[in-house]
């Protein structure tokens, strides 16, 4: 059985969407499907095989579910009784977001770690998408890249360079895009992304939120090196971009 197979095999007998944490558990739990190298299935693979069935899988955000099964199952679960105002405030208090699935490749052999994507990320489903986030600018300096357009090219940049880029957290509620006001934070899976590439040598933090988060929920590890950069955010207004580039420079030096 292949993986997306078994993934839709999962689905049709639960019933019901699922997020990509809980899909990944129950199948290294009933071991339907199993990896060459025996390891266990990760949440950002559920992510990347399903992205790759859209005729299959409906997705949102973390959430995977059969095609038609989310509108069957809304039907199914028409609620007997009205929400009251407080529920409904409760509700509408939560600002509940969704990281994206990493860019890497077998190659990768630094990882850059944000918090979580920015409200202008979300909207237009980039990383580093607002237009004052100096980070692409900053890869491609420190690279000796031309600023890429396209945000095809900006990855394929990061992956000629051996860069991977991810978030920390997984799911947060947060309201608006400053990393102060993340909570309730769900981490990805980043020791399963560790164990699974192998050539792995640094994780670089952008900015003290990521390495905090980082640290709330991770053991550092031996063979890996790991480094504080300023955050490329315009958010963070309290260095230039000469100076923030000069410290990201490290990350070619290792």
């Amino acid at each position: 059985m292949t993986l997306h197979e078994a993934i839709a095999k999962l689905l049709r007998e639960i019933g019901r969407p699922m997020t990509t944490h809980e899909i990944a558990d129950k199948l290294n739990e009933n071991g339907w499907y199993h990896k060459k190298d025996n390891s266990t299935i990760q949440a950002f693979q559920i992510h990347g095989r399903t992205k790759n069935y859209a005729t299959t899988f409906h997705r949102d955000g973390s959430t995977v579910s059969l095609i038609g099964q989310s509108a069957m199952d809304s039907k199914k679960s028409t609620p007997e009784k009205p929400e009251t105002a407080k529920q409904i405030i409760e509700v509408a208090e939560k600002h509940t977001k969704t990281s994206f699935a990493p860019i890497s490749n077998i190659s990768t052999t630094i990882l850059i770690l944000g918090t979580m994507p920015g409200d202008k990320s979300l909207e237009i489903g980039e990383y580093y998408g607002h237009s004052r986030n100096r980070f692409w600018k900053i890869i491609s300096a420190i690279t000796g890249n031309e600023l890429p357009i396209l945000y095809s090219d900006k990855k394929l940049l990061l992956l000629k360079s051996n860069i991977g880029i991810w978030d920390v957290a997984h799911k947060a509620n947060r309201k608006g895009s400053l990393d102060s006001a993340i909570e309730d934070e769900e981490p990805n899976d980043l020791d399963g992304f560790i164990a699974t590439h192998k050539k792995l040598k640094v994780i670089a933090f952008n900015g003290s939120k990521s390495q905090a988060l980082f640290d709330k929920h991770f053991d550092r590890k031996s063979g890996i090196k790991y480094i504080s950069l300023p955050s490329t955010s315009p958010a963070n207004t309290g260095i230039d971009y000469n100076s923030i580039s000069k410290q990201w420079r490290q990350l070619l030096l290792i």
